[in-house]
């Protein structure tokens, strides 16, 4: 179905939009996806040789690590490399799974695009750098959804997006 606006496809009566809750649910369980793939990277660098005592990761733009054996080069790729791990996991998901990450498919809600019959790869892009935008300002991009009448967060508008529960039809 094509829609003209986005006005036009929020009001579709097929489309129910996602409970704030269940966004600050899968949001949370997609953290700990990713506190469990810092994890098990370093478990594999350890095993390559490189001695990294500690991550801490501050938020999605500031990772520090702690490692004895490594040259400035090496550290300053794996350290990108960290940061990168949110874009790529939110990207990739997103993407992959038709606009749902392993949170939002265990919470039954996914993205949709507003203006596209399909989430293409550049949306789900820029709503992956979007969380860093709604990270600012103590979280209120993503306390948009309490007030906003579509619960959009600011990466939602970034992307042109909304998130939808996900409902099966009866066949």
């Amino acid at each position: 179905m094509k829609y003209k606006t986005r006005k036009d496809k929020l009001e579709d009566s097929d489309i129910t939009i996602a409970s704030f809750s269940s966004r600050i649910l899968s949001f949370l369980t997609d953290a700990v996806i990713l506190g469990l793939t810092y994890f098990f990277l370093e478990l594999l660098f350890q095993n390559l040789g490189f001695q990294i005592n500690s991550i801490d990761v501050k938020n999605f733009t500031h990772v520090e690590f702690e490692s004895e054996n490594m040259g400035d080069a090496a550290k300053f790729f794996i350290k990108w490399f960290f940061i990168c791990i949110p874009t790529i996991y939110f990207t990739l998901t997103t993407y992959f799974l038709n606009g749902q990450t392993l949170g939002k498919r265990i919470f039954k809600i996914r993205v949709v695009s507003l203006y596209h019959d399909k989430v293409g790869l550049w949306h789900c892009l820029e709503r992956s750098l979007g969380y860093v935008a709604s990270t600012l300002e103590f979280g209120l991009g993503f306390v948009q959804a309490t007030w906003n009448h579509n619960r959009m967060t600011l990466h939602d508008k970034i992307a042109e997006t909304a998130v939808i529960k996900v409902i099966k039809l009866k066949q």
